[in-house]
């Protein structure tokens, strides 16, 4: 009980947030700050038992200021200032120490003395010698001043050793600063070279996955053009051939993959008016549509914004699918998983609000591990929680996680702007819209917009789509495909991902932008050769209708491109 005490002591103000390094130093502000406020409360009260009535006065205004500067400058907030004012105070204490007696021996005040210039440097570095290093240059002409008669005074060779002794440390404790100083400077280098050497990894995997897919692709698509009646039995073999050799190699490609963390696809910030609860809405309908996730989600607002909100609605996607996804797999029980959305801070035009998400389980305990160890950036990165963890880095913003009683939780926060000009529907109006469904269309009647940069991979699609639809148009790359949109009318979008000038994810999104202003909305079926973890939730976050990669069934790409036209 009493381990777990001083460790929430010394751990005071450290959340999830906090880099390693910084909370370390935190630990060691927080623990000096204990270390003091003991000393001085034993002082204080052996002056008091003594009956020493002004020096227990003095030493408990020395404790009451070194509480205020804990509580009133945190060092979980400003380390630096607070460990400067507590050395500081410690300067003022030795040296009221070394001038008058005050109760305290002799040899004590000595002892401390020579251990102060250690513990300074180990909370403020090489700032923090610069108060014991003032204190012995105002110490050493006490020691020979007559005129402070209550001084502490040492002869000529007790002067001599103990001012040496003073010395020494003083410059032992600045070899020990810049030592660390070697030693942290080190092991960040050899993170960023890891961390380098692991991208160019990943980069090298997923630009080889990329071509590949591709290719692959191309390949799928010629075998299902040229297999049909015409062919000879004996032709017909060779395709199935084809056909098999093609499929292992898209499974050896696949395994290749997995190896590769995600997010190889940047996130690119897009700024924009929206409404909360619509963005919810579609991030449960991305969770719907994967196959694989099965569990149900609910929702609830206490937030009460009626407001439309500025910001990012597809890092708010992003983030919502990632987290429910990756909370999922510590669920043990058949209860719901909760989204909660709560104001935390609102002024006229600002809004902070806080989503917590929690489900039922026993294995809090070890959620709360893995979330450290992403901190520390030990934790594998190729996971949901992963992904958006590094994206509230990018925010910067953070994710808590707490384990209670069988109940699991993570939550963040965000800051949105209010949209005064804009105001959630109420209700009745909302059904009214919702009864605007879109008319079906036949794939012949279609207007459809292929963006794909590659002149092969335009050629193929089009040769596979030829018999199936009439009117299909070109864009070489997502600016191309933005003007053509402002200049016409499109039923249905294919977006390839990967592409020069603008690529799909930042078109799909201006896209969306530009249709969050009006009420049309043209399906977006995302096209990409990339298949890692991911980025499906970031191509339908964006506001993708539907997901696709590469290689590809011309069956497969015919049957989304109808759901969405609704036929």
């Amino acid at each position: 009980m009493f381990a777990g005490l001083l460790q929430r002591i010394i751990s005071y103000g450290i959340n999830d947030q906090k880099e390693e390094f910084l909370a370390n130093r935190i630990r060691r502000i927080n623990l000096y700050h204990l270390i003091l406020v003991i000393l001085l409360s034993i002082s204080f009260l052996w002056l008091l038992i003594t009956g020493a009535t002004r020096p227990a006065l003095l030493t408990g205004a020395f404790l009451l200021v070194a509480a205020a500067i804990f509580f009133v400058v945190p060092p979980s907030r400003y380390a630096d200032l607070n460990s400067m004012l507590i050395l500081g105070l410690t300067g003022v204490l030795f040296l009221t120490g070394y001038l008058f007696d005050v109760g305290i021996s002799g040899p004590l005040t000595m002892s401390l003395y020579l251990l102060f210039p250690l513990a300074a440097v180990s909370i403020n570095g090489r700032h923090g010698i610069l108060v014991p290093v003032f204190l012995g240059i105002l110490t050493l002409p006490v020691n020979f001043l007559p005129v402070f008669g209550r001084a502490i005074h040492l002869n000529a060779y007790n002067t001599v050793v103990f001012f040496s002794l003073y010395t020494l440390m003083i410059l032992i404790s600045i070899f020990v600063e810049r030592s660390n100083r070697k030693l942290v400077a080190g092991l960040k280098e050899s993170r960023n070279l890891y961390e380098t050497q692991v991208y160019q990894k990943d980069d090298f995997i997923s630009k080889l996955s990329h071509r590949l897919r591709t290719s692959l692709s191309n390949i799928t698509l010629i075998n299902h053009l040229v297999h049909d009646s015409r062919l000879s039995s004996e032709q017909k073999e060779l395709m199935e051939t084809l056909r098999a050799s093609t499929n292992n190699l898209i499974e050896d490609v696949n395994n290749i993959v997995e190896i590769a963390s995600p997010g190889i696809i940047d996130f690119k910030k897009s700024i924009i008016s929206f409404d909360l609860d619509r963005v919810l809405d579609e991030a449960v309908r991305i969770l719907r549509s994967d196959q694989t996730f099965k569990e149900k989600v609910t929702v609830e607002r206490t937030d009460s914004i009626r407001h439309f909100l500025i910001g990012d609605p597809s890092l708010l996607r992003n983030l919502v699918v990632n987290l429910i996804k990756g909370l999922s797999i510590y669920k043990n029980s058949r209860a719901p998983l909760m989204v909660v959305i709560e104001n935390l801070r609102e002024t006229p035009s600002q809004v902070r609000l806080e989503f917590s998400f929690s489900v039922e389980s026993d294995l809090g305990e070890d959620l709360v591990i893995y979330m450290n160890t992403l901190k520390r950036g030990n934790a594998p990165a190729s996971s949901h929680l992963a992904t958006a963890y590094n994206l509230l880095l990018e925010s910067e913003s953070g994710i808590s996680a707490i384990d209670t009683v069988h109940h699991a939780t993570l939550s963040f926060f965000l800051d949105f702007t209010k949209d005064p000009t804009r105001v959630v529907m109420e209700p009745d109006a909302g059904k009214e819209a919702v009864a605007e469904v879109r008319k079906p269309l036949a794939l012949k009647e279609a207007r459809i917009l292929l963006v794909e940069d590659n002149e092969i991979n335009q050629k193929i699609v089009l040769l596979s789509l030829s018999s199936k639809v009439k009117q299909i148009e070109v864009a070489a790359n997502g600016e191309i495909a933005l003007q053509m949109h402002d200049q016409n009318q499109y039923d249905l979008i294919l977006m390839d991902i990967q592409m020069p000038v603008m690529d799909g994810l930042t078109a799909t999104k201006k896209i969306r932008e530009i249709e969050s202003k009006g009420d049309t909305h043209v399906p977006i079926i995302a096209i990409t050769a990339y298949a890692l973890t991911g980025d499906r939730d970031s191509c339908l976050a964006a506001g993708a209708d539907d997901y696709l990669s590469k290689p590809f069934q011309a069956e497969e790409l015919i049957k989304k491109m109808k759901d969405l036209l609704g036929r």
